[in-house]
């Protein structure tokens, strides 16, 4: 395996606050992808990897504000986490 001290990743939950993201009865992305980004910024640490995330609750930021998060601490990955929906086929 490939060394991973001193990887700096921004972990970013899609979506929260007044932006729900999609959704589906009561479930909506916005709660989803935020348990997915605090497993995956778990996982992540484990290996090593110190890890930023651009919302740790319900808050909205803007697209701008999240890159400025990777941008400020000069990160070498940012990866942002969504769950998508297709009306014709919600499987």
């Amino acid at each position: 395996m490939k060394s991973t001290g001193g990887k700096v990743v921004v972990v970013d939950a899609g979506h929260g606050g007044k932006d729900e993201g999609t959704s589906w009865d009561n479930i909506k992305e916005k709660d989803l992808v935020l348990d997915m980004a605090r497993m995956l910024k778990e996982e992540l640490e484990s290996l090593g990897i110190t890890v930023f995330m651009t919302r740790e609750d319900d808050t909205f930021l803007s697209l701008e504000s999240r890159a400025e998060v990777a941008n400020e601490i000069n990160a070498d990955l940012f990866i942002s986490v969504h769950i998508d929906y297709f009306e014709d086929d919600s499987s």
